[in-house]
Formats: C-alpha cells, sequence, structure tokens
C-alpha cells in the first residue's frame, strides 16, 4: 500500500528587501532623521541614518528596555552618593534613599532623570562601567544595533558615546514590543513622592503632553546637550499603522518638533501597513514545494500601490508593487515535496501559487492540517492491523 504524507513549513528566514519611498526628499532641518514602520521595520525616510552621531537623552531608551527585561521591577534600589550627585536633569533623589526599580525607570523616562539612570546601572550590574559594558552587548547580541557604543546611562556628552538615527530606530521597534516599556514611554504624567521631593512628573515630549497635538502620538523621549543638539524619538499609531520617527541635531527644539511631524505625515499619507496571515500556504514556481510561515508577516508598500506575491522554486518569496519591482522578499525553509504528497485540490487552488497576483488563507488552516494528518494516520494504523488480520486467518 502506498503511504502518503504532509509535512509543513517550520520557518520563514528574512532575506532582502529594498526601500519603499513616495518621494526623493523631505526638508528636514536636523542633521539625521528617519521613519520607519514599527511592525515591518522598513524604513520609509532617510537622512544620514549610518551617520554616527551624540544621542543626549535618547540613550536612556536603551537603559530603560535593559533594565526591564532584565531586572525585578519590584526590587528596591538603594540610591548612591554618586547617583544622587548626577549632572543636569534630575527626579531629586538623595543618597540611602530605597525606591522601586519600576518607579526609577518611568521616572527616569518622564523627567529624564541622570540620577535615577545611574542608580539603575548601579542595581543592575554592581557599578555604572559593568552596567556599560552589559547594556553594550545586549544592543548587539539582542537588539542587533551595529553602529552603537554607550559610555553611559543617561546621554551626557562624552565623545566616544555615539550612535545613529538607523541604530535608534531599531531599539526603539524592539522597545516597543514590551508592554512596560510602553506604557512608561507613553506617559504624560507620574506621581512623584521621594524623601525630598513631592510633586506630579509631567513628559518633555510636547507632542505627547499635548502641548504640540497630533494625532496618534502613542509615546516620545527628548534629549539635549550641547554638543548633540535637539534630538527627539517619538512614536504614533493610526489604524494599523505603528511609525517611529528619529530626529538628531536639530538646531531648534521647534525644528526637532517640525521635522517629527514631517516625517509622520510622510509617513502615514503615503503608506499603508499590511499582514500575511503565518496560516497562508505557499506553493513554488513549479508546484513541486509548498511552504508556510511560522509567524504572521508584516510588510509595508505605498497607499497606491497593489502588491502581488510571486515564490521561486528555490523558496523565495517576493513581494512586488505594481510596476514589477521588488518592495521586499523573504526565504521561506524547503521541507516539502508536494508531487508525492496526497493534497486535496481545493487545497492547492487556495494557496498561493508561484505566480500569484494575489493571496488568501488557506480553507483548511493550521487546525485541518492537523486534523488531515490524523486522519491518514489512523487510516494507515487500520489498513495495517486489516493486513495482519488477513495474514493471521489465511
Amino acid at each position: 500500500m502506498k503511504r502518503f504524507f504532509f509535512i509543513f513549513i517550520l520557518a520563514l528566514i528574512p532575506f532582502t528587501s529594498t526601500t519603499v519611498s513616495a518621494k526623493s526628499d523631505l526638508p528636514l532641518v536636523s542633521e539625521a532623521g528617519i521613519i520607519i514602520d514599527a511592525k515591518s521595520g522598513k524604513v520609509l525616510y532617510e537622512k544620514n541614518i549610518n551617520k554616527k552621531m551624540y544621542p543626549a537623552s535618547l540613550t536612556k531608551v536603551a537603559t530603560a528596555i535593559y533594565a526591564i527585561e532584565h531586572g525585578d521591577q519590584n526590587e528596591l534600589v538603594t540610591v548612591s552618593k554618586k547617583a544622587a550627585e548626577a549632572d543636569g536633569s534630575s527626579v531629586f533623589i538623595e543618597p540611602g534613599e530605597k525606591i522601586k526599580l519600576s518607579k526609577l525607570i518611568a521616572g527616569m523616562l518622564i523627567n529624564s532623570g541622570n540620577d535615577a539612570a545611574i542608580a539603575i546601572a548601579e542595581h543592575m550590574s554592581g557599578s555604572e562601567k559593568l552596567f556599560m559594558e552589559d547594556l553594550n552587548e545586549f544592543l548587539r547580541k539582542e537588539v542587533k544595533v551595529t553602529d552603537t557604543h554607550f559610555t553611559n546611562p543617561h546621554g551626557l556628552f562624552d565623545k566616544k558615546h555615539v550612535t545613529t538615527a538607523s541604530d535608534l530606530a531599531k531599539i526603539t521597534q524592539y522597545a516597543m514590543k514590551n508592554e512596560i516599556f510602553r506604557e512608561d514611554f507613553g506617559k504624560k504624567k507620574l506621581p512623584w513622592k521621594v524623601e525630598t521631593w513631592d510633586t506630579t512628573l509631567v513628559t518633555h515630549h510636547k507632542i505627547l503632553k499635548g502641548e504640540l497635538p497630533y494625532k496618534g502620538i502613542t509615546g516620545g523621549k527628548t534629549g539635549f546637550v550641547s554638543k548633540a543638539g535637539y534630538t527627539l524619538i517619538s512614536t504614533a499609531t493610526r489604524g494599523e499603522q505603528d511609525l517611529i520617527a528619529v530626529t538628531l541635531k536639530a538646531p531648534s527644539n521647534k525644528d526637532a518638533y517640525s521635522d517629527t511631524e514631517l516625517l509622520f505625515n510622510y509617513g502615514f499619507e503615503n503608506f499603508k501597513s499590511a499582514k500575511i496571515d503565518k496560516k497562508t500556504l505557499f506553493y513554488s514556481a513549479d508546484d513541486s514545494k509548498s511552504y508556510k510561515l511560522n509567524k504572521d508577516l508584516y510588510y509595508t508598500h505605498l497607499i497606491s500601490d497593489e502588491p502581488s506575491l510571486k515564490t521561486s522554486n528555490d523558496g523565495i518569496l517576493s513581494i512586488r508593487n505594481q510596476e514589477g519591482r521588488a518592495i521586499g522578499s523573504f526565504n521561506l525553509k524547503t521541507v516539502a515535496d508536494v508531487r508525492n504528497t496526497a493534497v486535496p485540490a481545493s487545497f492547492k487552488k487556495e494557496a498561493i501559487s508561484g505566480d500569484a497576483n494575489k493571496f488568501s488563507v488557506s480553507s483548511l488552516g493550521g487546525l485541518g492540517c492537523v486534523i488531515l494528518i490524523i486522519l491518514i494516520t489512523v487510516f494507515l494504523k487500520k489498513s495495517r492491523k486489516k493486513r495482519s488480520d488477513y495474514r493471521n486467518r489465511y
């Protein structure tokens, strides 16, 4: 008796992508700027995004996400004399004072407390120096940035304390996947009671706190030191679209916000986020192999475009615009040979073939495929049992 097997595709591996663009230039005043789709990571507009620059207090985004992911949020942090005497912006904590780690992280993001940043660093790694080793390793290995090296947890000027607009966008994209970070990053106010200060902290980010209203704003962090100029990270959401904007070295605070609004307008007015459901089934161009995502796939395209999908014989999934130009491509892991596989005709027709112009979710879905496998397994067992009974009887 001939046996049939159905094999699922297990993985989707990023391959290559090209820049999506609506126009070649925006009149940004900031020395560097970038806007990305937070879901797909697609760069929608860039200016000097790989130039190494000084981030000022945007550094605290990295300090915050590291402390959130690697620290116990309920632990009490004992404030050192060094932390309490930090230069620059402060949340006015005192030596010997004990404060929850979660509270210090929120205060650091909302009021840009350099004292809070040092207290967090010392608590997490034992010293500020060791924390910087841990933080830089985290950024390289887990966030996958390549041009960032931080020498302190707060962003006060140091000529070796550098990053890029591209790396800051990646760090923010990574951080925004964390629910605790998103909540702190989007807070406009925070009640703040410590030994010497009882107040309400208010975010420095003018768009977030409503001083410069913008529809869909969800978070932000400001920065300034003289050598860095005015720096800004902002996040915004409209419908299914999440955007991250970074501007570096604006000559004035006003310019930083104007550039940010310009970037957001460009992103929301010209681009659309799209998703391919992980249940979607793909077939190679010659129908010899089948593919299935192990997670939802997000991509970005121009609003005016009607993207199409194409799967090559060697498992490359291409997303193409109306002109036929690839706006994204991904390497699908090959694990199935469907020429020798019993697959229902309806299942095959509704999958994405190699030259399909549109895509749809397979009618069977993940649960249906599991049921199919179980039924085939039961059938094979019964078949073997019948053959065995036949031999025993005759």
